[in-house]
């Protein structure tokens, strides 16, 4: 794809959502828990941030941090753990870590705005929302702001008050995720509503169930959550709520329980007495999850409940914030305006926001950081979107961006990872030869082999050649003969179509012609002079009717066999340069990985400088494959591939930064060489792939059985049969329909194009006319094939 190509228009995605944060406290700080939802209130979408306790030797617990890698946050802020344990925690994390008395400065966690400033899209009562020194209970499920902060909610009435209010969600952390939205989801449908029970100030439960509650997906699933006090008598005087509850568990069936009950620490015994007050009925009964298409009926009393943990549901993956399309006039490599209809609306007019865009001009790209500031360089990847920062939102944003190209990507990624880099001599080699024409058909049958055939031997192969021959004891004989083959450096290698030994299987004319039709090869005729016994090769345009020794001018003969002059192919010099110099396996490889995954670039050899060292290492194979950056090595013969070598490319794919190791070889790499590959890149946490004669090279043509006669008259039969089909219809026979029946007659042969114009033609002629000798072929076909079977 070349740079600043106009691609067309592409209707592409956008999402605007708050920068979210995770908060750290230190272990059993109730205050610092306070602290945080407190803050939490005060941001839009708050209700989803994760709080995790952290200590100065544990840090926080695996549930934590798996919570706090759900909730895809932009950093982790310090409430009260100490700055070092945080920082560390951070680290791990790959966040950055912001004081809390930094967060509204941080570009991290800045992006957001209070939710008073959230337009409200539809009228309803004031939220309640509790004050400061409220019991933890309170705080947790509805929120906490200070007196001069309440804006249009409502301090609670009484305990009760903050009860009923969570199920109808008009609480003031509720509204927090008022145009706040989640565009995508693992987990979808109905669930049980979850009704966890807390003791007095208990920071344990608390907390547990913040976080549930936070990472519970807010629109693809249905899990209504409501934290209640568990002390006796709590919820026993409040009045009418056990028929409001009843009310509200009318929901559609598409679940099992009605409700999960659970605690950490409020004691079984309480539980079920809290149940049995809700007027609920035990069950035994599997947890499902679900939704069914048509609503089914709502559920009636009695509802039913377990006692179970749900924290485990809610860690799905998902992406937060409300969508919008837009459309784009994409162009590659060079600057463009996107106009992007803001998907929220505030009530002040404008705010602070993220927005993520995505869509197929970004297909192939790799999620590095380094690729994203190609995009723009403050941007960066969240999952397969562009992540920008957007303050003053108002109705439409308008941004300018750049859409590399995967080549422009595959530079960006190098200059990153390596000091300097530049393609190698076979690098050069080949992006020159892919440049000239398709390498794609080097994966048709027989052309690489046939490439490989025709390519001059150099002195690498002289020098195996003539090992192998001491080894085998060869006759002085035998070396003559080498020495002819040989002779003649500055001659190119030419050979007729029927000394192409390694093109088995296919057609070696087929296969020579198409490295003619791509430029690489050319056709001519072999000249053996008989005065200064030199062959050589001329071109078809420049042959004469009298030919003539180009080297020492005497008249000479054309090779001929016993029925005309034979055409001879030899490749160009270029071609045959490069293939010396190893180029066309890259080549190979190549093609077959565009072939596999088509949104990919590749360089073809390069040689890399990496910082701290001086002489340089090569990568034969360095790039993207959609989405992934792969690098790796090609070898002619698998038996190259050492435990050594292995070790050495493995390392340097690593080094490189790759997603994708290539282990690549024309011929079939052994188990044993992919069991080694296999450990050393788990090792190096590195996925493998490996392209060998099976993936690179296409199967056999099927041997099929000889012919028989009887087979020849079924064939001829069931043509008739289909020709006299296709005429009675009265319409003019088509090309299609006349290929059909060529096939049919030949037993599956392709025809050629000759053939099925001419039955063509001849049908359309004489129309209805050949209905009846039609007739007696099939009659005369089946009794030749009726006495065929009796003799046999």
């Amino acid at each position: 794809m070349e740079s600043g190509e106009y691609l067309g228009q592409s209707v592409m995605e956008a999402t605007l959502l708050p920068s979210r944060v995770a908060y750290l406290i230190a272990t059993g700080d109730t205050e610092g828990f306070r602290q945080a939802v407190a803050e939490a209130s005060s941001r839009w979408g708050g209700l989803t941030e994760p709080i995790v306790e952290i200590s100065d030797t544990n840090g926080p617990t695996p549930d934590h941090l798996a919570v706090v890698n759900a909730a895809k946050v932009e950093a982790v802020v310090n409430v009260s753990a100490s700055t070092k344990a945080a920082e560390r925690i951070a680290d791990g994390l790959g966040l950055p870590c912001v004081p809390l008395s930094n967060i509204s400065q941080h570009p991290a966690s800045s992006y957001t705005v209070d939710p008073a400033e959230i337009a409200r899209i539809e009228a309803r009562q004031a939220p309640v929302v509790a004050m400061p020194g409220a019991p933890l209970w309170q705080v947790t499920s509805a929120g906490c702001r200070p007196a001069n902060a309440v804006g249009y909610a409502r301090p609670g009435y009484g305990d009760d008050d903050f009860g009923r209010l969570q199920l109808w969600g008009a609480t003031w952390l509720q509204s927090t995720m008022d145009q706040f939205g989640e565009y995508r989801s693992a987990m979808t449908g109905y669930a049980p509503t979850v009704v966890w029970v807390t003791g007095p100030d208990d920071l344990t439960d608390c907390l547990a169930f913040w976080n549930t509650r936070a990472l519970c997906p807010p629109d693809t699933l249905v899990m209504p959550m409501l934290l209640l006090p568990g002390e006796d008598r709590a919820i026993e005087n409040w009045l009418n709520f056990p028929d409001q509850f009843e009310g509200f568990l009318s929901r559609p069936d598409c679940f099992t329980p009605d409700v999960i009950l659970t605690s950490r620490n409020v004691p079984l015994a309480r539980l079920n007495e809290i149940a049995t007050l809700l007027r609920l009925q035990p069950s035994t009964t599997p947890v499902e999850i679900g939704a069914k298409i048509p609503a089914p009926p709502t559920r009636t009393a009695p509802y039913s409940y377990r006692v179970k943990d749900p924290s485990d549901w809610v860690r799905a993956d998902r992406d937060y914030g409300l969508v919008t399309t837009f459309d784009a006039q994409v162009f590659t490599g060079r600057a463009m305006t996107l106009r992007v209809p803001a998907p929220v609306q505030f009530s002040s007019g404008s705010g602070s926001a993220l927005l993520r865009f995505w869509g197929k001009p970004l297909d192939g790209l790799p999620a590095r950081d380094c690729v994203a500031q190609l995009v723009d360089p403050h941007a960066s990847w969240r999952g397969r979107a562009i992540q920008l920062a957007a303050p003053g939102v108002r109705h439409q944003l308008v941004f300018p961006v750049t859409v590399p190209t995967l080549q422009q990507a595959t530079e960006r990624i190098l200059n990153d990872v390596t000091k300097s880099h530049q393609l190698s001599l076979p690098g050069r080699l080949g992006q020159a030869l892919a440049d000239r024409a398709d390498i794609n058909a080097l994966l048709e049958p027989g052309v690489y082999e046939a490439a490989v055939e025709l390519t001059t031997p150099r002195t690498k192969q002289l020098t195996k050649a003539l090992e192998q021959l001491e080894s085998d004891g060869g006759s002085p004989s035998d070396l003559e003969e080498l020495a002819v083959l040989w002779g003649g450096r500055a001659e190119r290698r030419f050979w007729p179509p029927d000394r192409l030994g390694s093109v088995r299987g296919t057609d070696p004319v087929a296969a020579a012609e198409r490295l003619c039709t791509l430029g690489w090869a050319e056709r001519g005729l072999r000249n053996d002079c008989l005065e200064c016994t030199i062959q050589s090769f001329v071109p078809l345009n420049q042959t004469s009717s009298t030919p003539t020794c180009p080297g020492c001018g005497a008249v000479s003969n054309y090779w001929s066999t016993a029925a005309s002059v034979a055409v001879h192919y030899r490749l160009n010099s270029f071609t045959d340069r490069a293939s010396d110099n190893g180029v066309l396996p890259h080549l190979l490889v190549i093609a077959a990985l565009h072939r596999d995954r088509k949104h990919s670039y590749f360089l073809p050899g390069t040689d890399l400088v990496f910082e701290g060292q001086k002489d340089p290492e090569e990568v034969d194979i360095f790039g993207i494959w959609d989405e992934q950056v792969l690098a790796g090595e090609v070898k002619t013969s698998a038996s190259q591939f050492t435990d050594a070598q292995l070790e050495r490319d493995v390392a340097l794919s690593r080094k490189l930064g790759a997603d994708v190791h290539l282990l690549a070889a024309v011929d079939m790499v052994p188990n044993a060489t992919r069991a080694t590959a296999e450990r050393l890149c788990k090792k190096a946490g590195l996925e493998l792939h490996v392209y060998d004669h099976s993936r690179l090279r296409p199967p056999p043509p099927p041997k099929l059985a000889p012919a028989t006669a009887t087979d020849g008259l079924r064939w001829v039969h069931a043509a008739a049969q289909e020709l006299r089909a296709f005429i009675t219809t009265g319409k003019p026979v088509t090309s299609g329909q006349a290929a059909k029946v060529l096939r049919t007659a030949s037993g599956g042969t392709s025809p050629v194009g000759g053939q099925i114009a001419a039955l063509t033609e001849a049908v359309n002629h004489h129309g209805a006319a050949l209905t009846q000798p039609l007739e007696h072929l099939q009659r005369e076909a089946q009794l030749l094939l009726d006495l065929l079977n009796t003799q046999q």
